[in-house]
């Protein structure tokens, strides 16, 4: 299932610029010293993106044509495809491709984004305005209610995906409404900024939207007439600048903004869970660990216990029979009292049942001890699996 939308591109190199690298300064320019990208996936009809704006730009001159290409966003849903599936990656680009060819007999380059503040997997299609066919201009699948929507619907039943019950517009997002307005201008610079820090994780709020504004630079105003409005220096005069967050794109507006807050919410959250559960199953390892250590102890205590309480007895034994002997000896030979073995053996067991039952209340008392830990572990193992199992995903939008 996908949503999907059109505007005219004048600039290829800032349409793909974007798609490839993004809009935050700092972020492109690490991509370009690393040679690293933001595509997911990426799939081009010509030998390379750049091979591909330096056709657009001369085609255009060639002809006279303001438009150098057309940019279509196509947006799939989490619910059919996840932005995790390395295979589901492929396959919407594989989508992406074959939507281009469906519309139009022209160069194409597909990028598939798996990075947007909302969290869902997205293609940016680009196809060159001229028709390799005919050699003018493109004229079909230009607009979304000029046949855009019918093709990418019947592309969907084609190929086995969902396809919207009710068909809507899909709303601009800012990768296309940045198009209406001038590269380096007030507005394109400051929507730049605003998605940037939309798509900052720490987002998740207005008052953690405010801070990383302010750290673009970007101040954010609410009234009762205007709604959300964004105020900036401007470069060319000095002076501060705004705009209504309507006029840039619904994304950067309240309500826009929320479903954003909300994606970027549920992800802290997941994360914090996953560490407290990170957390639970190391603590309920060293118990276990814990645990097998104390009953190999008290086994070896045991062992040696017994071991002692043999030798003990064999003393006691040897012991009694020398008293014995001695005795008899001392008067050589002649009758004496007699000795009462009975009571001597008597005595012995006593002793030993004694020693044992010392020992039987030591292992009691390791017992209970050991029984307690298993208890607080089987107590951590469940809310453990508690967790795991309340967890739950969502998603918001963005570009």
């Amino acid at each position: 299932m996908s949503t999907v939308n059109v505007k005219p591109s004048r600039s290829a190199s800032d349409s793909v610029g974007y798609a490839l690298y993004g809009n935050d300064k700092d972020k492109r320019t690490e991509h370009v010293q690393t040679g690293t990208d933001r595509a997911a996936a990426m799939s081009c009809s010509v030998e390379s993106p750049w091979a591909f704006v330096a056709r657009a730009e001369a085609l255009a001159r060639a002809h006279g044509r303001k438009n150098e290409l057309y940019s279509y966003t196509q947006n799939f849903s989490p619910d059919e495809f996840g932005k995790n599936d390395r295979g589901h990656v492929q396959r919407v680009n594989e989508l992406g491709v074959k939507l281009a060819e469906r519309m139009h007999s022209a160069d194409h380059l597909v990028v598939t984004h798996a990075d947007s503040a909302g969290g869902h997997l997205h293609n940016h299609i680009y196809v060159i305005n001229h028709d390799n066919l005919t050699g003018k201009s493109l004229q079909r699948n230009t607009s979304w209610k000029n046949g855009l929507r019918q093709a990418n619907d019947e592309l969907m039943q084609d190929e086995g995906c969902q396809v919207l019950p009710s068909p809507e517009q899909a709303k601009p997002d800012w990768s296309q409404r940045r198009e209406d307005f001038a590269s380096g201008g007030f507005e394109r610079i400051l929507g730049d900024k605003v998605a940037a820090s939309l798509r900052d994780k720490r987002s998740v709020d207005r008052a953690g939207f405010t801070e990383v504004l302010d750290e673009h630079g970007v101040a954010l105003a609410e009234t009762q007439r205007d709604g959300w409005t964004y105020k900036m220096r401007r470069a060319d005069n000095g002076k501060l600048g705004r705009k209504k967050a309507t006029g840039l794109t619904p994304e950067f507006t309240a309500e826009g903004a929320q479903q954003i807050f909300e994606f970027h919410e549920n992800n802290r959250q997941k994360e914090q869970s996953n560490e407290h559960s990170r957390r639970d199953e190391e603590r309920a390892a060293g118990d276990r660990a814990e645990l097998d250590g104390v009953e190999s102890v008290g086994a070896y205590e045991r062992r040696r216990h017994r071991s002692g309480q043999q030798a003990d007895e064999g003393r006691e034994r040897t012991e009694v029979v020398s008293a014995i002997r001695d005795r008899g000896n001392r008067q050589g030979g002649a009758e004496g009292p007699a000795v009462d073995l009975a009571a001597v053996r008597q005595q012995v067991v006593a002793d030993r049942e004694r020693r044992e039952q010392t020992e039987r209340d030591r292992e009691h008392a390791q017992s209970v001890r050991a029984e307690s830990r298993r208890e607080a572990a089987a107590e951590r193992l469940a809310e453990l699996d508690r967790r795991s199992a309340n967890e739950s995903s969502s998603y918001g939008l963005g570009d």
